[in-house]
């Protein structure tokens, strides 16, 4: 009976050991990865910076009113073509009429004033000169006391009185003159007034706005209100795109642009960069930058306040190596240096800022976290976002914006004042150098397969567009074919 105990268990420990053995056991992995691979090629690469930007007239005047009231006659609409001086609408002149007759009634009546005062005044003369000879017939008397010395006092006062009243009649006329030149004043801003109910056109151009009917009324109590948006002339027009601060420095007045249209989807319109505007635009936290661009309409296919997708060239070369940026990003599973960038890594900037700067051991662990953070959240939108101009989402320009004004508060917060001016400074230093040409190629690196297996190329990288990046690489050519992605398949 012990025997079959001891038997039972001893099976029953076998049997468990073996069920621990069998789900224990090191998995035989039944797949592999399959390497995907795409050839390098020649061709042509323009490096750009995209923005968006909304299309306009160079020159776009606003007509309104200085007068207030009804709006009798419009004798211009929408896309009419107007002449410098042409009267394109009218208001009600009634009222200015009514004032008019009451400033000619006015003037008239200020110049009969006028003339009462001057026969006034000769009539003050000659009292006057009556005065005069009174005063010496008395005065000649009295020497020979024929009369007395109160009868020479009030002949000499009333010759005083008589001067006095010349004195008073000028005055008079004065005022007289004064009044006439207000009544001619007030007449000819009433002539004034009724010249502007006639609204003409200050330039020749084309109606693109209108923004009153016939019979309604106009208030021009504060500001003039605005009948009519006239464009210049479309054939030249201008586009205001926004641009990252980031970008900012590469932008130089001559540029070629690229851009396209909604309406136009499949067709590219091509422009140049005629000023770059100093002052800055801050929307939730994202410095911009105001960049005009000259367009020629000549087939007048672009309107006013269409928006425009705009890419400004930096540089462009022909015939060259290209390689899909996916190559770049790729980095076999456990592999130890990283090809996803053609820049350093987040360590090798943290030294270099800690060189530049004198950064702290605490600010070095801050700035080499907001460095690692940046660098992931690029990459995830590079990942993520669209190939190619006017996709859905558009291209990635708008999510770096962000990161990097993301990143500059972080370091803001970090570094101190004289540090930051450093660090921006270091940054411009670096854009002037891809302006001029220098240090065009950076280093990187692709994989390629080689016996089954991914073996690392270094190579120099340039510009890069959307899609493709140019490389210079002894080892490469066009047709070699280099690893994109991994995947595993099961057998």
């Amino acid at each position: 009976m012990n025997k079959t105990k001891l038997t039972k268990g001893l099976v029953f420990v076998v049997v468990v050991a073996v069920a621990l053995w069998w789900f224990m056991r090191p998995s035989q992995s039944d797949e592999h990865i399959v390497y995907h691979t795409q050839p390098l090629s020649l061709g042509k690469i323009e490096s750009t910076v995209n923005s968006s930007g909304t299309i306009s007239p160079v020159v776009t005047v606003l007509v309104g009113s200085e007068l207030s009231g009804l709006i009798s006659q419009l004798n211009a609409d929408f896309n009419d073509e107007v002449r410098s001086g042409q009267v394109i609408a009218r208001i009600d002149d009634r009222t200015i009429l009514s004032r008019l007759r009451q400033s000619e009634a006015d003037l008239a009546s200020s110049k009969a004033s006028l003339t009462q005062l001057n026969a006034a005044l000769k009539k003050a003369q000659t009292e006057a000169t009556l005065a005069q000879r009174e005063f010496n017939r008395t005065k000649e008397l009295r020497n020979k006391n024929l009369v007395s010395a109160s009868e020479l006092d009030i002949s000499e006062t009333s010759h005083e009185l008589a001067k006095v009243a010349i004195e008073t009649a000028k005055a008079a006329i004065l005022v007289g003159e004064a009044q006439v030149e207000q009544s001619q004043s007030s007449l000819e801003q009433t002539k004034l007034d009724l010249d502007r109910t006639y609204i003409r056109s200050p330039v020749d151009g084309v109606v693109i706005d209108r923004q009153v009917d016939t019979g309604q009324t106009v208030s021009a109590s504060l500001s003039a209100p605005t009948l009519f948006s006239i464009a210049q002339d479309l054939v030249k027009m201008q586009i205001e795109a926004d641009v990252d601060e980031a970008d900012i420095g590469r932008i130089a007045k001559d540029q070629k642009v690229n851009f396209t249209v909604d309406a136009f989807p499949e067709r590219q319109f091509r422009g140049v960069v005629s000023q770059v505007r100093k002052a800055a635009t801050v929307t939730n936290n994202v410095v911009t930058y105001k960049v005009i661009i000259s367009v020629q309409n000549e087939q007048l296919l672009l309107l006013p306040g269409m928006t425009a997708n705009v890419d400004v060239v930096l540089g462009e070369r022909e015939n060259v190596l290209r390689v899909p940026n996916s190559a770049l990003r790729f980095t076999p599973e456990g592999a130890t240096s990283s090809a996803t960038s053609a820049r350093s890594g987040p360590g090798d900037r943290v030294a270099q800022l800690t060189e530049q700067l004198g950064l702290s051991d605490l600010q070095q662990e801050q700035v080499e976290k907001v460095m690692q953070g940046m660098r992931e959240a690029m990459q995830a939108a590079r990942e993520s976002s669209p190939r190619g101009p006017g996709g859905p989402g558009g291209s990635p320009n708008d999510a770096m914006k962000k990161i990097r004004s993301k990143m500059n508060i972080e370091l803001q917060s970090i570094l101190t004042p004289e540090q930051m001016d450093t660090f921006k400074a270091s940054g411009q230093s670096r854009s002037a150098k891809r302006r001029s040409g220098d240090n065009d190629y950076q280093p990187g690196s692709v994989w390629v397969l080689r016996d089954g297996q991914p073996v690392k190329v270094e190579v120099g990288i340039g510009i890069a567009d959307l899609e493709y990046s140019e490389i210079r690489a002894r080892e490469l050519k066009e047709g070699d074919k280099v690893i994109v992605r991994a995947q595993k398949v099961a057998e």
